[in-house]
């Protein structure tokens, strides 16, 4: 026989009450046969409901405990009839459940594709394994009237909910802190008592005693004014076509009145417009931009795109075009055709339109933004969810729809509204600059206005901080203000003082970080390694008012880790959970004593709108240093033992950790960098690749708080040498300004001599650089020559000196291999010839430089010349006797010569033919002419053999 149970009435009452109000119910089901008592609430969700059967949303972990293949579960059934365990009279209800309900099976690691889609019922089972990230998502696909499911298989007891281990807790833990508190947890069961349409049941559907709150059956809902304001505004456009088809569709005020700017932008057709379209989950911007894009058909758009993070993510989008089509006298099959994906099954990607023309209607992915060629719309559906840069490459000349969640799921979309949305404002304002238009919606559509389970979640992971707290109390100069521990225990006690300074903290978040997520929530609650500090200004301890929070920093204890741990981590190519800048410091550097060094991280530091650029960030930082360096330890001996109720804890009331170094770990920005800079922290790490959110790259810069500092010197110096050797490729697109200021000024230099010089620079590359400084040829005959004065310059090897715009202009040209009008692009303010003229003053210094390095080098050689010979004497005679006495030497040896000839016969030398023979030869020679003469030589002038003169002589000499 089948038993029967009464409910508790207050189970009938949230269903009636939700269905009647539009709003949602939370149920929380405990115990291991849960999941049994789903098919129960639904059965009651279906009764009380007049639209059709529910769909279900049904998540997990891993493994569903069921199968839900047909045939499986059919041999399954045939099974238990052949073992006897089955009773015929009885019907399995879970079944008959499974089978005929729509239900639609998701991962929780693939929560992101259910983005855009509508369920009656959501069931959120294995709730270790949720994050939420997805708790957001899951809860806020559900329709108004719908119930949400959270099922506890693996608790017996609600208080073991306090000490449950979640999934998310082991990226938590370091090799130093592994020790993890649930406080998330403890604060998401006890703000269920606050939530109106939630109950906390048993797996036999007892309500548990945690929720003992009267609840009422609601008789009935009177009409909001907006609906009023609604059915006018649809009134006054009943006979403007087809303007006021479409907005008939439209749900709430909001809604429609944003239709009808989307509108009328479409029908000017105007290029270079981008009109973006924010809110929270469930406003219905997806049915506004389907309906849009149906007008924009039929105002005779051709080529319109569609853009979103995935296809299925686009399902109520497609649905409202083929409403507009519908309403607008479209008919499918004859005026157009649906085209649905391959891969993804019921996905629409293309809509052929063929009434008048042809027009298309295409999805593409964010990274195809190439393919927008000839385009006249395009629509970018969940913005916030598609990296920054590929958003910013779909912008061109034409119409641009943008949609953004800026809160609800996560917080990717205040990407989208801190910076994308703030550049186009920037560009709006200049002449000829992207016309903005911007479109907010506040009524929800999915459910109705004043839903319980939306001011619950809101509340619980933050969502609705985006106002930050006005401070009345004054603007106090940073020398005056206090920084303060903020005890975790008490902050997310769910205290209504506590939960009000939360909202605080939060909201500095997410108005001064591009990124925030529920998810970080719960890691600033659980994360042991994690500490909050607040910067306050002058306030009474004992006033009961909460004190004014100026600045908030988020910080994380990396390090003490064992050399033995990192060197096998390293000799893997592994890298554990956790301790951001040691490993990343460790495996760039491949040493594994850094590992071993204590540190302190700041994860964020957000500083009150109001009070932004006034010294409170930098004050905030300083005092943390002064802290870990021990300035503020009591001067009495060791800390008193903390109050553990107590919300701030001073700094004197607590001992810090041994800490040796500080880092930051941030996307690069001019802005930034400028800030760190000038608390002198060091560049040491910069990723080559950007990160997928912003398209900025990760920069990690440290400061030594604690000797030695050598090791962080050494780390600059490699760390600017890879950056010069990688400008031309992954950082060529960096700014020159911004990578002039990654290099510490402070680093050694090593100026090189000539010798080493000429092995860079040969004479021929000197006279190239002169011909050029001297006008006499073009720049492109030393544009080889750049690269090496570049790399020489920002290398510390020249011993001379650039001013920041001529250090700039020389690395966009030398390193990241940019041209001149690349390098113009970045200091609009120049034009093409003054950057020519920059450049030409470089080369002069440079060649004026490595004059004077020669002619010191020749000087150099002449004094170790010099210096070679040991003494010097005075000379015995002047100049002027040496001089006459070299005369008189010279003169007599001249004397002993011309008596040595006049001693000898030369008459053999002598020239045969007399004077007359001469003459008469000459007479008939010109002058000037090369004429050869021969003079007939005599007998008597033939000369005398000298040997037999001798003779002669010496035999008359004998005969004598």
């Amino acid at each position: 026989m089948v038993t029967t149970k009464k409910l508790d009435s207050r189970i009938h009452h949230i269903i009636e009450n939700s269905v009647k109000n539009g709003h949602r119910g939370l149920f929380v089901l405990v115990g291991e046969k849960s999941k049994d008592q789903v098919v129960i609430l639904h059965h009651l969700l279906t009764k009380c409901s007049t639209a059709p059967r529910p769909s279900v949303l049904w998540c997990y972990k891993k493994d569903l405990g069921f199968t839900t293949h047909k045939k499986k579960r059919l041999k399954m059934l045939k099974k238990k009839i052949k073992a006897g365990t089955l009773d015929p009279n009885t019907t399995d209800t879970f079944d008959m459940f499974i089978s005929s309900t729509e239900i639609r099976y998701l991962y929780y690691h693939e929560s992101h594709n259910i983005l855009g889609n509508t369920f009656g019922m959501c069931v959120l089972q294995d709730f270790e394994a949720v994050t939420p990230n997805v708790l957001a998502r899951a809860i806020e696909t559900v329709q108004g009237g719908g119930l949400v499911l959270i099922l506890m298989n693996n608790i017996s007891d609600i208080k073991q909910l306090y000490n449950l281990h979640m999934d998310c807790h082991t990226h938590y833990t370091t090799n130093a802190y592994h020790t993890v508190v649930p406080r998330f947890n403890k604060r998401f069961l006890l703000s269920l008592t606050d939530c109106e349409n939630c109950l906390l049941l048993s797996d036999k559907l007892d309500v548990l005693p945690i929720a003992r709150k009267p609840i009422t059956k609601v008789v009935g809902v009177k009409e909001s004014a907006e609906s009023i304001q609604l059915k006018e505004l649809q009134e006054s456009f009943r006979e403007v076509q087809p303007v006021g088809s479409v907005v008939n569709i439209c749900k709430t005020l909001d809604q429609a009145n944003a239709l009808v700017k989307f509108i009328d932008v479409i029908s000017e057709k105007t290029l270079k417009s981008v009109m973006t379209l924010t809110s929270g989950r469930g406003r219905g911007k997806s049915a506004a931009l389907g309906l849009a894009m149906a007008t924009a058909i039929s105002f005779g758009y051709t080529n319109v795109f569609v853009t979103s993070p995935s296809p299925e993510n686009l399902k109520t989008l497609f649905e409202f075009v083929c409403k507009g089509f519908d309403v607008l006298g479209y008919s499918e099959h004859t005026d157009y055709e649906l085209i649905q994906s391959s891969t993804e099954p019921r996905c629409i990607i293309r809509i052929n339109i063929f009434r008048d023309h042809r027009q298309t209607i295409q999805y593409i992915r964010p990274e195809e933004g190439n393919k927008l060629i000839q385009c006249e719309l395009v629509v970018v559906d969940e913005a916030g969810a598609i990296p920054l840069p590929y958003v910013k490459s779909l912008l061109g000349p034409y119409l641009v729809l943008l949609s953004s969640t800026i809160h609800g799921y996560e917080g990717t979309g205040r990407s989208l509204s801190l910076k994308l949305i703030h550049q186009l404002r920037q560009q709006s304002a200049t002449m000829g600059g992207t016309e903005l238009n911007e479109i907010k919606l506040e009524e929800p559509i999915r459910y109705q206005k004043d839903d319980p389970v939306e001011s619950w979640l809101n509340k619980l992971l933050c969502l609705d901080a985006t106002n930050v707290h006005r401070i009345i109390s004054g603007c106090p100069m940073p020398d005056q203000c206090s920084l303060y521990f903020v005890n975790r225990d008490v902050l997310f006690s769910y205290h209504k003082a506590s939960e009000v300074f939360l909202q605080r903290l939060w909201s500095l978040y997410v108005s001064s970080h591009y990124k925030n997520t529920p998810n970080d929530l719960q890691l600033l609650a659980d994360a042991p390694a994690h500490q909050v500090l607040v910067l306050l200004g002058p306030f009474d301890k004992d006033t009961t008012q909460l004190p004014e929070v100026l600045c908030v920093l988020q910080v994380c204890f990396e390090g003490a880790i064992n050399r033995e741990i990192v060197m096998e981590e390293l000799r893997k190519g592994h890298r554990s959970a956790g301790d951001l800048i040691p490993w990343t410091i460790s495996q760039q550097y491949q040493d594994a004593n850094f590992g071993s060094l204590s540190g302190v991280r700041i994860v964020r530091i957000a500083t009150h709108s109001d009070f932004q650029s006034m010294g409170y960030g930098k004050y905030a930082i300083q005092q943390l240093q002064e802290y870990y360096r021990g300035k503020f330890a009591p001067l009495d001996g060791p800390a008193t033992e903390v109050d553990k109720s107590a919300l701030l804890i001073g700094l004197t009331e607590r001992q810090p950790e041994p800490i040796q170094y500080i880092g930051v770990s941030y996307g690069l920005t001019p802005q930034l960098l400028k800030f760190w800079n000038r608390l002198d922290f060091v560049p040491v790490y910069l990723r080559q690749t950007t990160n997928e959110v912003t398209g900025e790259h990760t920069c990690i810069m440290l400061k030594v708080l604690q000797p030695p500092h050598s090791w962080l010197t050494m780390y600059h110096a490699d760390f600017k040498s890879r950056i010069i050797d990688l400008l031309g490729y992954e950082f060529r697109k960096l700014s020159s300004s911004l990578v002039l200021s990654l290099f510490k000024d402070d680093t050694e230099k090593n100026v090189l001599g000539w010798e080493q010089l000429e092995r860079h620079i040969t004479k021929y590359d000197f006279r190239r650089l002169q011909s050029y400084t001297d006008n006499m040829s073009d720049h492109h005959l030393i544009r080889d020559l750049v690269p090496k004065l570049a790399r020489l310059y920002f290398s510390g090897h020249l011993g001379t000196a650039l001013s920041p715009l001529q250090g700039a202009v020389l690395l966009g040209l030398g390193l990241q291999f940019k041209s001149v009008e690349d390098v113009k692009l970045m200091f609009p303010s120049l034009e093409i010839g003054q950057v020519f003229g920059i450049f030409k003053k470089i080369m002069k210094r440079f060649v004026i430089y490595l004059e004077e390095l020669f002619k010191a080098s020749l000087t150099d050689e002449g004094a170790s010349n010099s210096s070679s010979i040991k003494s010097f004497t005075p000379l015995a005679k002047s100049l002027k006797e040496e001089l006459d006495a070299a005369e008189k030497e010279i003169k007599a040896k001249q004397n002993e010569d011309k008596k040595k000839i006049e001693l000898c016969n030369l008459d053999e030398y002598s020239i045969a033919g007399n004077t007359e023979g001469w003459k008469d030869a000459l007479a008939d020679v010109k002058v000037g002419s090369n004429t050869i003469l021969a003079v007939k030589r005599k007998v008597q002038d033939t000369p005398k053999d000298p040997k037999k003169v001798k003779g002669k002589k010496i035999k008359k000499r004998r005969k004598e």
